[in-house]
């Protein structure tokens, strides 16, 4: 492929994931070895929707890349788009395993009251919560979908920071 088709390819890619993408995987996808080519590839997109007037932006999240709606866009054009439905319960429930990546589920129910299993299948269900078997209980923490739909970077310590900055 010529640079015109992998900057329109590596754009599409970016746009149209689920998850941001890292270094490793677009160079897969473009078929290339060169780190220096995909990050010169990575600056014509940046400079294209800085400069173009374009309603997206090349968003970074830790050492991965997407291209997102610019937040003064999305706030115009967000009661079109479609809306995830997660009860209070259950954000209050999300926030909680965020803050305490690797919490169990008994540990949870503790917390919250019997009904966090209502939530945590949601949560599960919605791809923003993994869970694993620990004897009895299951542990709980959440997913590169969390941290990309939120735009953090998928880091149990990054988020338990942003997650302190604001709740202040």
């Amino acid at each position: 492929m010529g640079i015109k088709e992998d900057l329109m390819v590596l754009e599409g890619a970016l746009y149209a994931s689920d998850h941001p993408l890292t270094i490793a995987e677009i160079k897969s996808l473009l078929k290339t070895d060169s780190e220096t080519y995909v990050n010169q590839l990575l600056e014509m997109i940046r400079r294209k929707h800085q400069e173009g007037g374009s309603p997206f932006e090349l968003q970074q999240v830790g050492s991965a890349y997407s291209i997102k709606l610019r937040k003064e866009v999305k706030e115009k054009v967000g009661p079109l788009m479609p809306k995830m439905k997660i009860s209070a319960g259950a954000l209050r429930t999300l926030a909680l395993i965020a803050y305490r990546q690797n919490i169990t589920l008994s540990k949870l129910a503790e917390m919250r009251g019997n009904r966090v299993y209502e939530h945590v299948r949601h949560l599960i269900a919605a791809g923003f919560v993994e869970s694993r078997p620990l004897g009895r209980t299951r542990v709980l923490r959440t997913t590169k979908k969390f941290a990309s739909y939120f735009g953090l970077e998928d880091d149990i310590d990054v988020i338990r920071e942003k997650l302190e900055e604001m709740l202040g």
